[in-house]
């Protein structure tokens, strides 16, 4: 009697997943990895006011949509706001639905967007390598500086960058995988189809690239991926992704005219020139931004990338899964770089890849080269606790040489107006990250003495956690210079009874107003047809200065929001025709004035 055997096919040898379970060690390093991503973005939601510019633009316009009813047409002071598709506003919508209407509950659709990405890291750096990959490469990304900072924003990136991780990931899983490959490739378009339902048809292209540059590279990825293009995914993406641009068109006509007129051709929509300027940095400071917004992993890697590249990049052995992650990695970066505005976030969608990236590259650095790193992390720490002691000193030096900064934007504005006090209110943050890298990167060093890079690496990371709440505690000891919540608790008990509330300056700068101040505001010396291109508010809002001078003669309250700097002007233009004034609170570099006590 003969007994049978089975040959097994290429694929199933070397795609199909084990047959065995994964051990118990897997399951408790994904358990720890979501704790820790939901313990410092879910729990830490409510530290801090939402600042102007995009945070007060997404959260104010849900705030409106729940207050009028229009769930489907986003306001900002009444002012339709089509920029950007409407998804996130629906979920900061259920947010406030199950919350109430708070800065904590406007957070929370990215910190869980967020605890998802660092899933999908986990399970993509499983499917490529092992789960010790995926639980590294999850630490990498939720110990960047740029995660801490960016990815608690109230704005589309971790949405954006959820959905794309997890249309990588079912395309990977439809490639490794015959069983389910179509349910599988189902999934990439449907993900694909809600982020493009958060920013736009980026949500498409990125994945749609990546793969497509696969497939020029690999006949297998090829072969395989041919399958994603049947009509049925296609109908699914258009069934998710299509509706809401058809009304928008329906009920404004010029809607995709405008989209294609102003998206694509490199416009960003509703930011003042100078912003705009600002956000075209030369090229090399957008590659020394993602230096910092990549620390400490920029710096650890750096000599293994530099002097050990062909052991780190393995030019001979290059296979598929290094392959996914340069190509994702290029398909966001290179166009940002040589052909996009450079605005540091919009980067965020790769930001997954470089941490699936670094895992491998620090499992492949030599032992010195590690060495090197975990030093030149701990000569960044020594430094930062070099700069508490003079910082009173570089304060004092900043707020008088701004000179080479574009002073027109917001934030510089801020920065530049920030009294010394409020700079020596950081050096204790500044102590602890200087403390916290000297400290983890001699942890490091030990691990790696004892060839343990894994534990070094967690070593590397752990430097990150007390650094990370110091920067959200800075983050919103600032905020009275980059939000107006503080001006509007102020003005809403006063406004109550009736009055009206005005504010000089372009109206993503005033954002912060459009969440906190109950009432809508009128806006003057503003640009009526740029501020509201394809649609003006039920009630004008947009004043010259003489219909504020008529304002402020009635009986009503009026307060006056402006810059510092413009108050001598306007204490003038009032006093040569009234005798009541009043400057009844400052807020940063905000002056609130009044003609009542």
């Amino acid at each position: 009697m003969t007994a049978g055997t089975q040959t097994l096919s290429l694929e199933e040898t070397l795609l199909e997943p084990p047959a065995l379970p994964p051990p118990p060690t897997r399951h408790a390093l994904f358990a720890i990895l979501i704790a820790l991503a939901a313990l410092l973005h879910v729990a830490t939601i409510g530290t801090g006011d939402l600042y102007s510019q995009t945070e007060g633009q997404y959260a104010g316009a849900a705030r409106e949509m729940v207050e009028t009813n229009q769930w489907l047409m986003p306001t900002n002071d009444g002012i339709p706001r089509l920029q950007k598709p409407p998804l996130l506003y629906w979920l900061i919508i259920v947010s406030f639905k199950l919350f109430g209407i708070n800065a904590a509950a406007a957070r929370l659709p990215g910190a869980l967007a967020v605890v998802a990405l660092v899933a999908l890291i986990f399970l993509i750096g499983e499917k490529l390598t092992d789960y010790w990959r995926g639980f590294i490469a999850g630490l990498i990304y939720l110990s960047c500086c740029g995660t801490f900072l960016l990815a608690r924003i109230v704005m589309p990136e971790p949405l954006v960058g959820a959905f794309i991780a997890g249309a990588i990931f079912c395309g990977l899983c439809g490639y490794q995988r015959r069983r389910h490959r179509r349910v599988w490739f189902a999934g990439f378009w449907v993900c694909s189809a809600f982020a493009c339902l958060s920013k736009g048809l980026l949500g498409l292209a990125y994945p749609a690239a990546i793969f497509l540059l696969l497939s020029m590279f690999y006949r297998e990825a090829r072969l395989r991926y041919l399958a994603l293009l049947r009509w049925e995914y296609l109908a699914i993406f258009l069934l998710i992704a299509a509706p809401w641009h058809i009304w928008a068109q329906w009920k404004f006509p010029g809607y995709f005219h405008y989209l294609i007129a102003r998206e694509w051709e490199g416009h960003l929509w509703g930011l003042s020139d100078e912003l705009r300027d600002y956000l075209g940095v030369p090229a090399y400071q957008f590659v020394l931004m993602h230096l910092a917004w990549l620390f400490p992993w920029s710096i650890a890697l750096l000599p293994g990338v530099m002097f050990a590249w062909r052991r780190v990049m393995r030019p001979h052995e290059f296979n598929f899964p290094d392959a996914l992650l340069l190509c994702w990695m290029g398909v966001v970066f290179v166009p940002l770089l040589f052909l996009g505005q450079r605005q540091d976030y919009y980067s965020m969608s790769m930001w997954s890849a470089f941490a699936l990236w670094a895992a491998a590259v620090w499992g492949r650095m030599p032992q010195r080269w590690r060495i090197a790193g975990a030093i030149a992390v701990g000569l960044s720490g020594m430094m930062s606790a070099a700069a508490a002691f003079f910082l009173a000193h570089a304060a004092r030096a900043l707020n008088g040489n701004w000179g080479t900064m574009d002073t027109r934007w917001t934030a510089w504005k801020a920065l530049h107006d920030m009294p010394v006090s409020a700079w020596l209110a950081l050096r204790p943050l500044v102590a602890i990250t200087g403390s916290s890298l000297v400290f983890f990167s001699l942890v490091a060093l030990y691990f790696i003495f004892k060839r343990r890079e894994k534990l070094a690496a967690v070593a590397l990371a752990a430097s990150m956690v007390p650094i990370g709440l110091s920067m959200m505690d800075g983050v919103a000891r600032a905020s009275p210079y980059f939000s107006l919540a503080n001006v509007a608790r102020f003005l809403n008990p006063r406004l109550d009874a009736g009055g009206d509330a005005i504010f000089e300056g372009p109206l993503d700068e005033s954002s912060s107003l459009i969440f906190y101040l109950n009432r809508k505001f009128f806006l003057v010396n503003q640009n009526r047809q740029r501020a509201a291109p394809l649609g003006t508010p039920p009630v004008d809002i947009f004043l010259n200065e003489d219909a504020v001078l008529k304002k402020w003669a009635q009986p009503e309250a009026v307060y006056l929001i402006v810059e510092q700097s413009r108050a001598d002007y306007w204490k003038q233009l009032l006093t040569s025709r009234f005798h009541i004034y009043h400057q009844v609170i400052t807020s940063g570099t905000c002056v609130v004035l009044g003609n009542q006590l």
